[in-house]
């Protein structure tokens, strides 16, 4: 007479390995490295559809050998697959040059998928050869701990144009936030741009209009990002706003 554990044990495995089958034929149909078009240590993405049950996100790890990266992941067994859900997968920022990614199961032979993608080489445009680019990514958060509450927030594209986001409190004690843009590099480590100051309809409003916002340019803004020994991750950040300037030294605030 069969034994009805056994039985039943066979019947999840198979519906299990129904599951990992169908995450596969997800992923090699729906995924790319995004940026779709990378450039050189411009931060990249595995971008792929899994099984929301099979995917087990504490268990992603990625590595790379020679230009193949390979990431893979440690399936949860579902008797019952779950709805598909997108994910991207940190790949890391590479120098220019052909590479593949591969996804895979952990203790699976064989990928879920195989994606060739180029790396390209940043171009400079006629006209540009001779203006100054920076030589490191400055993205992240910059601060003065001995002045805590106020703070300078850095987004630097692979083309070295930088956002930046700058709140501060007024005389009245009123936080204060700006946005530098419209900047360029006066040498590869000073960039010099604009300070916008923005007002719009309030947050917790029921609508918010597409046209509800306002700016306007109220100063300019400096950041010096050349260091010396024993002053790693400082910056020198002097600006005006309203005809009043100040001059502060910021320290990179890496977060584990």
């Amino acid at each position: 007479m069969p034994n009805p554990a056994n039985a039943f044990l066979k019947l999840a495995v198979a519906m299990a390995s129904f599951g990992l089958a169908t995450v596969a034929a997800a992923a090699a149909d729906e995924s790319l490295v995004v940026p779709p078009r990378p450039s050189q240590f411009e931060p990249l993405h595995l971008r792929t559809t899994l099984d929301s049950c099979t995917f087990d996100a504490n268990t992603v790890s990625v590595e790379l050998r020679d230009h193949l990266i390979v990431a893979s992941f440690r399936p949860r067994l579902c008797i019952v697959p779950g709805p598909p859900a997108v994910v991207d997968l940190e790949l890391g920022a590479y120098p220019a040059g052909d590479y593949e990614v591969q996804l895979y199961l952990k203790g699976y032979r064989e990928p879920l998928l195989r994606l060739p993608f180029q790396v390209a080489a940043r171009t400079v445009t006629p006209g540009e050869e001779d203006l100054p680019r920076p030589v490191a990514n400055y993205s992240g958060l910059w601060g003065n701990s001995r002045e805590p509450g106020w703070g300078l927030t850095l987004e630097q594209g692979a083309a070295g144009d930088i956002f930046g986001a700058l709140y501060v409190f007024d005389d009245a004690r009123q936080p204060q936030w700006y946005t530098l843009q419209a900047g360029q590099w006066q040498t590869a480590m000073r960039w010099s741009g604009v300070v916008v100051k923005s007002e719009g309809p309030p947050w917790a409003g029921p609508n918010y209009p597409a046209d509800g916002a306002q700016y306007r340019g109220v100063g300019t803004a400096t950041i010096d990002f050349a260091m010396k020994p024993g002053q790693e991750d400082q910056a020198t950040f002097t600006y005006t706003i309203d005809g009043r300037s100040v001059s502060k030294t910021l320290v990179r605030m890496r977060l584990n």
